[in-house]
C-alpha cells in the first residue's frame, strides 16, 4: 500500500523532535561518564599514594614521617588542589611481624548529584625492620 503526498508531509521534522527529545539524554550520559571517569582516578590516586606510602615507610631505615611524605609526594602529582583530609600511618603487631598500614582519605564532590563525600585509598606492607 502506498503513502499519498499528505501522509509523507505531516511527517516531515519528525526527526528534528525525536533528536531534541534525546538529546539531553545523550549529553547527561555523557557527563555521568565524565564524573565517573574522574572518581575512579581520584581513587586510583589514593590508592597508588596509599601503597607508595606504605613501602617507604616500612624500609629498615625509613620512619613514618618518610611514607607520610612520600604519600604527599604523589598527592602533589595530581595538582595543588589534590589535597588529603587525613593521612593515617599505623604500626600494627600481628603473628610475629609488624605491618605498616596506610589510609589516605579526601573529600570529593560529585557536582552531578550535587554531593560530597569521604574516600578512602588503603594500603600495608610488612615492616622490614621486623624482620
Amino acid at each position: 500500500m502506498s503513502r499519498n503526498r499528505n501522509e509523507l508531509a505531516s511527517e516531515t521534522g519528525s526527526g528534528i523532535v525525536g533528536f531534541v527529545l534525546v538529546a539531553p539524554l545523550v549529553v547527561a550520559i555523557f557527563i555521568a561518564i565524565g564524573q565517573i571517569a574522574m572518581l575512579v582516578a581520584d581513587k586510583s590516586v589514593l590508592n597508588s599514594a596509599a601503597v607508595i606510602g606504605a613501602r617507604t615507610a616500612s624500609a629498615a631505615d625509613a620512619s613514618n614521617a618518610d611514607g607520610r611524605n612520600a604519600v604527599l609526594k604523589v598527592l602533589s602529582s595530581r595538582g595543588a588542589g589534590f589535597s588529603p583530609e587525613t593521612i593515617v600511618i599505623t604500626q600494627v603487631r600481628n603473628q610475629g611481624l609488624t605491618y605498616i598500614s596506610v589510609a589516605v582519605t579526601r573529600k570529593v564532590s560529585v557536582p552531578l548529584l550535587d554531593r560530597e563525600f569521604l574516600m578512602t585509598g588503603r594500603a600495608r606492607a610488612i615492616d622490614e625492620a621486623s624482620l
